[in-house]
C-alpha cells in the first residue's frame, strides 16, 4: 500500500501548508492574513453570542474536526501489519545472533526502523490535515483575546459558582482563563466525538 512506504502528493501539500500556518505563531504577516481571513468569518458569532459559548463552540468545531479525520484518515490495517512486522523483527533481534548472521541482523534493524519511520507518517497524517483549521482558529482567538475590541469578543465569561471572569485573567504562570476554557472544550468533544463516530463508522 502506497501509505506504507510515503504521504501521498496531497498529504505532502497538506503538511508544507501545516507548516506555513505555524510560522503564524512567530511571523506577524502569515498570523495577520489567516486572522484577516478567518475574521470575515468568526467576528459576527463572536459579536452575538457569549463568549463562553463562542469559544465551547469553535472548541467543539475543531474537536469534532480533527477526530473525524483521525478516524477517516487512519489505516487501521496498514498499522496492524505494521505492528506485527515490527513486532516479529523485535523477537529476532532478541535471539543472539551466530556469526554468520551479522549481516541478516543489520538488514533486520534496518528494517525495523523503516517500519517505525512509516509508522510514525500514518499516525501523524491525519494530524497534519486537522492542523489546517486548528492552527487558524487558535490563531484568531490568541488575536482575539489580545485585541477584544477589535475583535468584538466579550471579555469575560460567566461560570457556575465563580461567576465573572475576565478571559485573559491568569490562572497559572502564562496559562489564561480563555486557554484553559478552550482546551477543555477541544478535549471534551473530542472524547464524545471519539466514541459516537467510533460506533458509527465501525
Amino acid at each position: 500500500m502506497v501509505l506504507e512506504n510515503g504521504w501521498t502528493v496531497y498529504d505532502k501539500l497538506a503538511g508544507v501548508f501545516a507548516l506555513v500556518l505555524m510560522t503564524g505563531y512567530y511571523l506577524v504577516p502569515v498570523q495577520s492574513a489567516v486572522v484577516a481571513a478567518f475574521d470575515v468569518v468568526l467576528a459576527p458569532f463572536a459579536a452575538l453570542v457569549p463568549a463562553s459559548v463562542f469559544l465551547f463552540g469553535l472548541a467543539g468545531a475543531t474537536g469534532l474536526y480533527s477526530t473525524t479525520l483521525q478516524l477517516l484518515l487512519r489505516d487501521s490495517d496498514a498499522m496492524e501489519r505494521l505492528q506485527e512486522r515490527m513486532k516479529t523483527l523485535q523477537e529476532k533481534l532478541q535471539s543472539p545472533p551466530d556469526g554468520d548472521d551479522a549481516g541478516a541482523l543489520e538488514d533486520d534493524q534496518r528494517e525495523l526502523m523503516r517500519s517505525w519511520v512509516a509508522m510514525l507518517k500514518l499516525q501523524f497524517r491525519p494530524l497534519v490535515w486537522s492542523m489546517l483549521l486548528t492552527i487558524p482558529v487558535f490563531l484568531w482567538i490568541r488575536w482575539a483575546m489580545a485585541n477584544p475590541a477589535a475583535a468584538t469578543v466579550p471579555v469575560a465569561l460567566s461560570l457556575p459558582v465563580v461567576g465573572h471572569v475576565a478571559l485573559t485573567a491568569t490562572l497559572v504562570g502564562p496559562v489564561e482563563v480563555w486557554l484553559v476554557w478552550y482546551l477543555g472544550g477541544s478535549m471534551s468533544f473530542s472524547f464524545v466525538s471519539r466514541r459516537v463516530l467510533s460506533r458509527v463508522l465501525a
